[in-house]
């Protein structure tokens, strides 16, 4: 197949489709970057890149402009140029030099008048790369990144994100609030192309409304990692059949980090009792629903077949109900919840790579076929008012500051990119406390090459764990 996107072979493309990477410096971020979207050889496009960030940073592009041969412009003089294949802002000094909001807001309003003003300049389907953090400061929850993304998607098409992930972190003593260790960084990727809608959006997103967390009532936190890579143990006979099954150690690690030994650990979407066992383990209580009776049927034998095992005291209960109909006197109040819904409806999309190796097998490919089942629900914002529901129906028997851990991730079908993850959490928002994302990374899986010599698409091998905090009233 002919690269006509770039001029990197099909073995140095690979590699920049994984959706996260261990950032070393600079320098490799903007080559990889600029490699990656720019054609040299192209005698129809110039090499044309505009580049903002700080003087520290123009210094690193200076060095690699001498070393790839690119055009560079700034944006005091990007009217000189009449097109650009590529734009990289990097915002990430900007931001944590000044952590406050009204300095985000400030760098916010000045990287959209850059932008909305090269809608005749960019390349069709050519690309804006956005760096941007994150921030925590004082207790407080500023998602500037999920913010600056939503609004800039009203304007050019939201294509993709990548992960940075940075070994140091911040290191602290252990506090009465959950905080992450902070080293971690989006690259934000939008595409000037035939869905772009041009539309400069005013819309305020309430991503900065509720993100003041309370204090602790039980548990001392230490730094949470930002980023962690777990490789699921390979799967019983049983558990195999669950076609979403995510791993006993993501559910240890929150476990361990929100509730203390004797404490109610609940999941609504049980599937084979991941959530339960880990509970377990650590000397939980284990609670939680499932709708689906095969699955339910599987989470109690594996849950009793542990419990005989060992002489611990801990509890467990799971129902076969729908996660909607809970109420309060199903079980008791709840110290913890975590659980990973479906990804929408990307299960019926039979002709996936892990679908099609499912259907070879002869696995179950859903959840269940029961139109109840949220994982059957075809229309996006449906799917995410009924999971929404469901939520705010469980704050009913999570206690008064308690904890609720939430692991998804964002979606890309049929060529559109959906924020699955962002958009749950402005809805929860409404109810519940926003505190700092981290991350369950995959470094286990092959990489495909969606796209090879047309566009960027990105293997995605991050999951969003989302966590909130029940107001206490």
């Amino acid at each position: 197949m002919i690269n006509r996107f770039n001029n990197l072979t099909s073995k140095e493309w690979l590699p920049f489709q994984k959706s996260w990477f261990k950032f070393t410096d600079d320098e490799t971020l903007y080559r990889q970057n600029i490699r990656f979207f720019i054609q040299f050889d192209d005698p129809e496009k110039e090499p044309n890149l505009l580049f903002w960030g700080s003087d520290e940073q123009l210094k690193t592009i200076k060095i690699l402009q001498k070393e790839l041969g690119f055009n560079l412009f700034v944006p005091e003089n990007s009217k000189k140029a009449d097109t650009f294949q590529f734009v990289l802002i990097d915002l990430r000094s900007f931001i944590t030099g000044n952590r406050s909001f009204d300095n985000y807001m400030i760098i916010k309003n000045q990287t959209l008048e850059l932008i909305y003003g090269l809608k005749n300049k960019i390349l069709h389907r050519r690309f804006i790369s956005i760096q941007i953090s994150n921030i925590y400061n004082e207790n407080v929850f500023f998602p500037f990144a999920w913010d600056l993304a939503k609004t800039i998607s009203s304007f050019y098409s939201l294509k993709d994100e990548k992960t940075g992930c940075l070994n140091t972190g911040q290191v602290s003593e252990k506090s009465d609030y959950f905080k992450t260790s902070g080293n971690l960084f989006y690259g934000l990727y939008f595409r000037a192309d035939e869905k772009s809608q041009y539309q400069a959006n005013s819309f305020a997103y309430p991503f900065f409304e509720n993100t003041c967390q309370i204090k602790a009532d039980k548990v001392l936190f230490d730094d949470f990692p930002s980023w962690y890579i777990l490789k699921p143990k390979p799967r019983k006979k049983t558990e195999i059949l669950h076609p979403a099954k995510y791993p006993e150690d993501l559910a240890e690690m929150h476990i361990k980090a929100f509730t203390k030994e004797g404490e109610n650990v609940f999941d609504p979407m049980s599937g084979t009792g991941s959530t339960q066992i880990a509970a377990l383990m650590l000397n939980r209580n284990a609670y939680g629903t499932e709708l689906s009776q095969f699955f339910c049927n599987i989470a109690n034998e594996r849950c009793k077949n542990l419990k005989s095992g060992n002489n611990k005291s801990s509890e467990y209960k799971i129902l076969c109900q729908d996660a909607r109909k809970i109420k309060p006197k199903n079980f008791p109040l709840i110290d913890y919840i975590i659980t990973s819904p479906p990804y929408w409806d990307m299960l019926n999309m039979k002709g996936a790579e892990n679908q099609a190796k499912r259907i070879k097998n002869g696995l179950q490919l859903n959840y269940s076929e029961n139109m109840e089942d949220l994982g059957n629900t075809s229309d996006y914002n449906q799917f995410l008012s009924d999971l929404t529901n469901i939520y705010f129906n469980l704050i009913l028997i999570l206690k008064p500051g308690g904890y609720i851990t939430i692991v998804v991730k964002n979606i890309k079908k049929k060529g559109n990119n959906y924020p699955f993850a962002w958009d749950l959490a402005l809805r929860l928002q409404k109810k519940l406390i926003l505190l700092p994302e981290s991350f369950w990374l995959q470094d286990d899986i092959s990489i495909a090459p969606y796209g090879y010599g047309n566009t960027f698409v990105s293997n995605t091998f991050h999951q969003y764990c989302l966590t909130f905090q029940k107001p206490v009233l």
